[in-house]
Order: C-alpha cells, then structure tokens, then sequence
C-alpha cells in the first residue's frame, strides 16, 4: 500500500470534517457556521489543507490523515501566547465566521516576511490511528510533518502554535520536542503548544529547523508574476494560465516574456548562457526548476524593506546555485 500526501480539495474537507470532533472549531458558532468558516478558510491564498492518501494495489484511494493550518495575524497570535487557553481553533474558526480580521492579509504578510515573521496557527494534524498499523501510522505522522514544511517553506515563519487534544497528538507533539507546551488543560485534555526557532533550533536536524531557514527573495517578482508563476510552478500550461487568470493566448505569452525581462534584469544568468539568449521553452524549465528550490520568491514580500539588495545579492545566489 503506497501513502502520500496531496492538496486537500473541498469536498475532501467536507467529508472530513464530521470526524473532526475535537478540530473543527464550532464550539463557539455552531456545525453549520464552523462548516461555512472552513469553506472561506479554504479559499484563503495563505491557508494550506492537505490530505494524506493511501491506495492499495486495486486502485482503490483512501484518506487516512489531514492537517491544515492559517496564517493569522499577529495580534490574535500576541493574544493566544499571552492568555494561552483550550479550543483555539474555535475562536480562529469563530473569527472567519465573524469576519473579523484573524487572517493575515497578503500586505500584512509581505510585511512580516520581510520583517519578524509570521505566525501560524496548526488547525489540525489527524491520522485514523484506530485503522492504522504501527508502521502506517508513523508514516502518516511523518508525511504530516512533512507536508507543512514543504507548504511553509519561503515564509519567514515566528511562531507556530498548535493544539493537541487526545493522548495520541500529545505524545506525537511531545516526543517531537520542538514545541513547548504554553497551556495545560488535562480536565480538556487539550494542552497549547509553541515553536519558535529557539525551540526548533535546541534538536538539531529537525524539520523544525528547516521551518526557520528563510532566504530572502532576490527576484523582485510583482503580484502579478507571483500569480502566474505559482499556476505554472503547480503545473499549469498556457492555455490553463489563460483560463485562470482570464487573458488570452497571447496576453499570457506577453506575461512571459516580462517575467523573463523582470528576471533577467536582477539575475542574469538565470535566462542566459554564454552564448546568448536561451529559447522561451528552456528559459521556462529554468526559472521554474529555480522556483521549486526557492519558493521565498514565490510568497508575499515588502520589496520597499528590501532595502539596497540589489544585483550583488543576486550575483551571490547565482553563484549559490552553481
């Protein structure tokens, strides 16, 4: 049986909530408005969802684990580290529901990647353990694990807070040692846990410290590029691109050759080889394939707190990279 890991889809999520019992946040507004909170928590550009996916030999596919997470702002993360209390997932899923400003912005984390960070909050980590081997259950734990790592890698990450709520996520969070425990609630059976990079950097070869090695962006990439790139980085062909972001063949064309423009501009070398220009097709393998390995260029940034980083820091991940 193969397990991996994927973006979790809507109806994903609608089919998992109900298991959720201690997870989905609708202590404060009810099934039918936690379930409406999730869906504008979906859709939100800086919240991750995933599931952990087995398939046996028939082809038959089978959801055995799920973890989500938002980025929120920093007040609401200031508030639940200073008052540390149980359920937190239901005043973030409260807040959405309540549109009040729990969701950090695209500016407010442009401003945080460039500045202190931001801060995340672990919505849900869950494997079906009753219906797991041993060996499959630590396979799941660890596709997590690595599946929040690989869709917070590039933002300069503060803090993370995460609540365990059953013995088997305590023993998973506490044996991982990173996170400190900041709230104890045993008559819940909910405690409240923190990482930092203090935490993260006291294990040595942790995922937690990959967590905190952020890299500032050097590209100087627009919104704009940003969104193309990500859709192509994703998989998306030119004709997907211009579905999605609404323009035509050759307006998604002419976005091309500005990105290429943009880029070579600030790292020459990327869309260049010493015998000149290299062809769109190559050109696109090159910068795509720089993408995936520096996905900082791909997340919101304030180029204004970039300050005087210019072609000479350019020139040395150029050189980075060879």
């Amino acid at each position: 049986m193969a397990i991996l890991w994927r973006p979790a889809t809507w109806p994903d999520i609608e089919s998992t909530l109900p298991i959720l019992v201690k997870q989905r946040g609708d202590s404060l507004v009810g099934a039918e408005a936690a379930e409406k909170g999730w869906r504008r928590l979906y859709v939100d550009p800086f919240s991750t969802a995933t599931v952990i996916e087995s398939s046996s030999p028939s082809g038959e596919h089978r959801i055995v684990g799920f973890g989500a997470s938002a980025i929120v702002s920093s007040s609401f993360a200031d508030a639940e580290i200073l008052h540390p209390r149980p359920d937190i997932n239901s005043r973030v899923i409260a807040n959405i529901v309540w549109r009040r400003p729990v969701l950090a912005t695209r500016s407010e984390i442009a401003c945080a990647n460039a500045h202190r960070g931001v801060d995340v909050v672990v919505l849900c980590g869950v494997w079906l353990h009753d219906l797991l081997e041993p060996a499959e259950q630590q396979e799941v734990k660890t596709l997590l694990a690595t599946s929040f790592v690989e869709t917070h890698a590039g933002y300069r990450i503060r803090r993370i807070l995460c609540e365990t709520v059953d013995k088997p996520s305590r023993e998973f969070v506490d044996r991982s040692i990173v996170y400190d425990c900041i709230g104890d609630f045993p008559e819940a059976e909910r405690a409240i846990h923190l990482m930092t990079a203090v935490s993260a950097g006291a294990v040595p070869g942790s995922l937690g410290n990959v967590l905190f090695n952020f890299r500032e962006p050097v590209l100087c990439l627009r919104d704009s590029d940003q969104e193309l790139l990500i859709a192509a980085v994703n998989g998306a062909t030119d004709a997907e691109l211009a579905t999605e972001l609404g323009a035509s063949m050759s307006a998604v064309k002419g976005r091309w050759r500005s990105v290429f423009a943009q880029i070579g501009n600030v790292m020459p070398g990327l869309v260049t080889d010493s015998g000149g220009d290299v062809r769109g097709s190559q050109k696109r393998h090159l910068v795509l394939a720089y993408l995936r390995r520096h996905p900082e260029e791909l997340r919101p940034y304030d180029q204004k707190s970039k300050g005087s980083q210019d072609s000479g820091a350019a020139q040395a991940y150029s050189r980075s990279e060879e």
